[in-house]
């Protein structure tokens, strides 16, 4: 019975294989995806993913550095605002607390510079490694690493950090434009904030334009981050899906961080273990997309060998001849001479055998 058994789900497994197969071979989306999971897997997509967490969490400390000194040097040219802060914080957190907290922040602003300074230099070094993790685990998607130099590698993660940071800042900018808060000013000045259907085009248009600006971003990111010539236009399709998937994970973050907020456990642990969620999330958004253009049939000729893991290439040995060279002169000499006395030596006790006494 056992071996019934066995022998009956061995068959169903292959009758499952066969399926699968002809369903691959008549579509090729289904095809595809499955092609791009395979990759992912193959590539160890999870472990660059987790890698990618955790540098972008530890890139977010210089970060918040630099927004707080900025925010200091703001803040010191208005007094106005700091004596309304501290009052709402004492009124918000009365006693001693309230106190200590109107220190740390007066002390965070006479400190700005020193704070800025420092924050700008750990967000260099902290950037260059969430570059170099962000473009070797989308590379990796491709099928390996090629070999790189080590310090032009370093000075060239470092000027695509500042230029994503710039095409992230003018993504935010373009994102702002399509806020409601901003649109409704403007339909009120053009005589529109009274109709009723309004508030649904103001919505639409908002969605419209975040959801652009990040597949221009998303697009770059997948084209020009990895180490191959990926042309801009086979990556739009990808991009435009990783930023439709994305502002459904920014929708899912919102109602999270609106939901852990409302006790003290929420705000002391939801804050950070939402972030890194979210970041891991987002690392596999993107790694999933970059396998799916590395699976592309037209991307078929822009793979990479993995030069790290690459068989060297077989050692020819050529054939070693033992040759003995010429005996020097002052040997042979030395030895025809030594040859000599022996001889004579020799024939002297013959010939004085020969006489006898």
């Amino acid at each position: 019975m056992p071996d019934r058994v066995k022998q009956w789900v061995m068959h169903l497994v292959e009758v499952c294989k066969a399926l699968l197969a002809r369903v691959r071979a008549r579509f090729g989306l289904i095809d595809h995806g499955m092609k791009t999971q395979e990759r992912y897997t193959v590539e160890q997509g999870n472990v660059f993913a987790a890698s990618l967490t955790y540098r972008t969490v530890l890139a977010l400390v210089p970060v918040i550095m630099v927004a707080f000194a900025i925010g200091g040097y703001v803040l010191a040219s208005r007094p106005d605002v700091i004596a309304s802060m501290q009052q709402s914080i004492v009124n918000s957190v009365p006693g001693d607390l309230g106190t200590q907290l109107n220190k740390i922040m007066t002390s965070a602003i006479e400190s700005r510079a020193t704070v800025g300074v420092i924050g700008l230099l750990a967000a260099a070094f902290t950037g260059i490694g969430w570059m170099t993790a962000l473009r070797g685990a989308l590379t990796q998607m491709w099928g390996g690493q090629p070999e790189r130099n080590a310090v032009l590698s370093k000075v060239f993660d470092l000027g695509m950090f500042l230029l994503l940071g710039l095409a992230f800042l003018v993504t935010v900018a373009i994102s702002a434009l399509g806020d409601g808060r901003l649109l409704r000013p403007i339909l009120s000045w053009v005589g529109l904030s009274g109709e009723g259907w309004v508030p649904y085009v103001v919505k639409i248009i908002a969605y419209v334009v975040s959801i652009s600006a990040s597949t221009v971003l998303f697009t770059v990111v997948l084209s020009k981050i990895p180490l191959v010539d990926l042309p801009f236009r086979r990556a739009l399709i990808p991009g435009l899906v990783v930023a439709v998937v994305f502002e459904v994970v920014k929708a899912g973050a919102g109602i999270y961080f609106s939901s852990v907020t409302s006790s003290p456990a929420g705000v002391a642990f939801g804050p950070i273990l939402g972030l890194m969620v979210i970041s891991y999330l987002a690392a596999r958004i993107l790694l999933y997309a970059s396998a799916w253009c590395a699976t592309a049939a037209a991307n078929e000729e822009l793979q990479i060998p993995d030069q790290a893991d690459a068989t060297p290439p077989p050692v020819r040995l050529s054939p070693v001849y033992d040759v003995h060279p010429m005996p020097d002169p002052k040997t042979v000499l030395a030895g025809v001479g030594v040859g000599a006395i022996v001889g004579y030596l020799w024939r002297a006790r013959r010939r004085d055998e020969r006489l006898g006494p």
